[in-house]
């Protein structure tokens, strides 16, 4: 079964510096071109400032509280998927530690198969994060973590107390595992983002055509600030979405992972 891509899931997986540039060039071209035509206009004539100055404050509040909203909601997504994928390898890191010391066929293939899945989860599921991916290689290796868990605890190297929480750390990570798995593609709903965008281009053009006074430098500091703005809110959800602020963090539970099994 072929997953199709949306349009927006397709630009998220751009480079975040050509994400940036395909939404600042535009914006600022359009600010650069409606605000000489705003100039253009006659200074004496000013009725218009109350309908535009009305548009500005409905527009600009809107796609604040949108925009905040998206924010809140693509970092509490990433933090989401961040808080399971350190549960997943934590509690590997435990089951692993039952290994210690023990010079047996069961424990080398338990250690053996956690470090293939690790492995194989950081190059694949992991490689285009916060956009999960699910290995087929991963699964399989999943399923033979749960069969050489169970065929430890049946030897007589762990004590009944070792192999219950072997078991309860076992548990804890195929939870933490089909959390990470069941985590949306997108981190703020394609619907949202397309709303997003088009507030931000309502906002340049009120702010671009809106009514000059006599002193242009004032006219110029009014839409490059309403461009600053646009652009940092626009901005903040697309780094987060992109995955460049929290890829680090995410990997860095497995990491943390494969230090630990060096001294096993």
């Amino acid at each position: 079964m072929v997953e199709l891509v949306t349009p927006m899931q397709s630009f998220v997986s751009w480079p975040l510096w050509v994400q940036i540039l395909v939404v600042v060039v535009p914006l600022t071209a359009a600010t650069i071109v409606l605000t000489r035509v705003s100039r253009r206009g006659v200074a004496s004539e000013r009725g218009d400032y109350s309908a535009a100055t009305a548009l500005m404050r409905f527009a600009g509040a809107a796609f604040v509280f949108l925009g905040a909203f998206a924010i809140v909601t693509a970092w509490q997504s990433s933090n989401a998927t961040l808080g399971d994928i350190q549960k997943e390898f934590s509690s590997a890191t435990s089951v692993a530690q039952y290994t210690r010391g023990i010079d047996a066929p069961e424990a080398q293939k338990l250690r053996e198969t956690l470090l293939a899945y690790a492995k194989e989860v950081s190059v694949v599921e992991l490689a285009n994060s916060p956009k999960i991916e699910i290995s087929n290689a991963a699964e399989e290796l999943f399923y033979e973590i749960s069969d050489a868990t169970y065929a430890l605890s049946q030897t007589d190297y762990l004590s009944s107390q070792e192999v219950s929480n072997l078991f309860k750390d076992a548990d804890t990570f195929e939870q933490a595992r089909n959390s990470r798995l069941a985590h949306s593609t997108a981190l703020v709903p394609d619907a949202i983002m397309w709303v997003l965008f088009a507030m931000g281009a309502v906002m340049i053009v009120a702010n671009g055509l809106f009514p000059s006074g006599p002193r242009a430098f004032v006219k110029w500091m009014q839409s490059i600030g309403g461009l600053i703005v646009v652009v940092l809110v626009l901005g903040a959800v697309i780094v987060i979405q992109s995955g460049d602020a929290s890829q680090a963090a995410y990997f860095r539970p497995i990491q943390v992972f494969n230090a630990t099994f060096a001294g096993l």
